[in-house]
C-alpha cells in the first residue's frame, strides 16, 4: 500500500489559510501539516512591541486552527530571505525613486522559494497549498491536484481561436522532477483574485502547489450557491472569521509608511520642491521625492485644491498637476526589460518577435481593470506594451503583468522601466474615453 502523501499548507492565523487548510484536511489518502512562518524581525525599529504582539496573536489563531483540524504545526523562520532577497531590493528601488511591490517579490522568494524549499526537505511535502486566490491548471493527471491534461472547462470557454498557442506553451520547460510548468490562472472571485501578485514565480515553482481557495468567492456567494470562504471560516471561530483583511507590507503590516521606511534608508531624505508642472511656479515644500508616488495625491500644506504627483527629476523636483485627469499622468505604453519579464510558461511566446506581437491584456497595479495591449519586441533586450487608451499612473519600478483568455490565463509579469511619452510631452488633449486607474477609481 502506498504512504499517505503530505500537505504542507501556510498558516497565518488569518481567514483564507484557514479555510484553506479545512479544505485540504478532507483530501482523502493524505497528512496533512500546517507551517507558520515569521519573516520579520522587528526587534531593532522603534514600533518593534506592537508588531511582535500582533504576530504572536496571529501565530496563536493558527495553533487555535491547527487543533481544531487535529494536524501538526510547524514554525519557521525566513527573515533572512525576506531581508535580503526582497526588503534590501525594496529599500534600493526606493532610494532610486522606484516604487517596486514587495508582495510580488515575497512570493517569488520567500513564499515559493524559501518556504517552498523548507517544506520539501525538512517536511517531506510532496504538496505546498497557501490562501491565494488564484486557481493553476497543472496539465497533468493527479488525484491530489485535481488536475487532468484537458483545460478546465471555464478555461476552455474564455480562451479564443487566437489563444490556442496556449495549450502547448511551456510543455518543453519542466523542472527537475520532469513535471510541465502549469498555467496561473485568476481565481474566480475578481474582487480578491490575486494572480498579480504571483506573476513574478517562476512557473516550474508551481509544478506541486494548490490554491484551495481558488474557485470559491470570499464574502459574497457564487452562482453555484457555494460557501464564501468568510462562511466556512465561521465553523472554526468567530474571532477568526470576523477578522479584517490585512493590509500594507507583506509580512510588516500596516505601518505609517514614511516614518517607517525613513529608519532603513542609509541617508536622511533631501526636501525639496512642489512645482507646478503647468505653470513652473513652486507650490510647496515636499519632505523627501521617494515617498511620492506617479498618480497619487500629494499632501501640500495649505493648498486650496488638492495636488497629484505627476513627476520627478533627478535634482529632487517633485511635479505636481491639480487634476486627477491631467494630461502629465496618461501614458499610451511602456517598456519592459526582456530579462525583467517572468513567463510563467517558461519562455517567450511565439508571437512575441521583432516585426509582429502578441495582442493581451495588462494591468499595472493590483485589481486594476485589465486594459487591451499589444506586446512587442523593440530589439532583443527590450519590451514594449502599447494600450489601446491612456493608461494613468504608470510608474516605474512597479509591475505590469499580462493575460489572455479574456483575463483567465495569467501569462506572468515585470517590472516597468519606464513609460513612454506622456500625453503632456506629446501636448496632445486627451480623449474623452479614459481607462479606470483601478479598483477604487469610480472616477472615469
Amino acid at each position: 500500500m502506498s504512504r499517505s502523501k503530505r500537505i504542507v499548507v501556510a498558516l497565518s492565523g488569518g481567514i483564507d489559510s484557514s479555510v484553506s487548510a479545512s479544505l485540504l484536511k478532507a483530501i482523502p489518502n493524505t497528512n496533512l501539516i500546517g507551517l507558520h512562518m515569521s519573516n520579520w524581525n522587528a526587534s531593532d525599529e522603534s514600533s518593534g512591541s506592537t508588531y511582535c504582539e500582533q504576530s504572536e496573536k496571529d501565530a496563536a489563531d493558527a495553533q487555535t486552527v491547527a487543533d481544531h483540524l487535529s494536524i501538526d504545526m510547524k514554525r519557521a523562520e525566513f527573515q533572512s530571505e525576506y531581508w535580503h532577497g526582497v526588503f534590501e531590493p525594496f529599500l534600493e528601488g526606493f532610494a532610486q525613486n522606484k516604487t517596486m511591490n514587495p508582495d510580488i517579490g515575497c512570493n517569488r522568494i520567500v513564499k515559493f522559494g524559501a518556504m517552498r524549499e523548507y517544506a520539501m526537505q525538512n517536511l517531506h511535502a510532496d504538496y505546498i497549498a497557501t490562501g491565494h486566490y488564484a486557481r493553476l491548471w497543472h496539465r497533468r493527471n493527479d488525484s491530489i491536484l485535481g488536475s487532468t491534461v484537458d483545460p478546465p472547462e471555464y478555461l476552455e470557454e474564455a480562451l479564443g481561436i487566437d489563444d490556442d498557442w496556449i495549450y502547448g506553451w511551456g510543455k518543453d520547460s519542466k523542472d527537475s522532477c520532469n513535471d510541465v510548468s502549469p498555467l496561473l490562472l485568476a481565481g474566480a472571485d475578481l474582487t480578491k483574485d490575486q494572480s498579480y501578485f504571483l506573476c513574478g514565480v517562476h512557473g516550474v515553482k508551481f509544478s506541486n502547489v494548490l490554491f484551495p481557495l481558488g474557485h470559491l468567492n470570499k464574502n459574497i456567494p457564487n452562482q453555484n450557491g457555494d460557501r464564501t470562504v468568510r462562511q466556512i471560516a465561521q465553523e472554526y471561530s468567530k474571532s477568526i472569521a470576523q477578522k479584517k483583511e490585512s493590509m500594507g507590507i507583506c509580512f510588516i503590516g500596516k505601518r505609517n509608511f514614511a516614518d517607517f521606511i525613513s529608519e532603513y534608508l542609509p541617508e536622511e531624505a533631501v526636501p525639496g520642491d512642489f512645482v507646478d508642472i503647468d505653470t513652473g511656479k513652486v507650490v510647496g515644500r515636499h519632505k523627501g521625492n521617494a515617498f511620492y508616488t506617479i498618480g497619487q495625491g500629494a499632501k501640500i500644506s495649505g493648498a486650496s485644491c488638492k495636488w497629484f504627483t505627476c513627476s520627478k527629476s533627478k535634482d529632487g523636483v517633485v511635479f505636481v498637476c491639480n487634476d486627477t485627469h491631467h494630461p502629465s499622468l496618461y501614458s499610451n505604453e511602456l517598456y519592459i526589460r526582456r530579462n525583467d519579464f517572468n513567463w510563467i510558461g517558461g519562455g517567450l511566446p511565439q508571437h512575441i518577435k521583432q516585426g509582429s506581437g502578441l495582442h493581451a491584456l495588462c494591468r499595472t497595479r493590483h485589481l486594476q481593470p485589465l486594459i487591451p495591449c499589444l506586446v512587442e519586441l523593440v530589439d532583443d533586450n527590450l519590451l514594449r506594451v502599447k494600450f489601446d487608451r491612456p493608461v494613468r499612473g504608470i510608474t516605474e519600478g512597479q509591475t505590469a503583468s499580462l493575460y489572455v483568455g479574456n483575463g483567465i490565463v495569467c501569462l506572468g509579469g515585470g517590472q516597468i522601466l519606464k513609460q513612454g511619452q506622456t500625453y503632456h510631452e506629446l501636448g496632445i488633449p486627451l480623449p474623452s474615453k479614459l481607462h479606470p486607474s483601478g479598483n477604487n477609481d469610480r472616477s472615469v
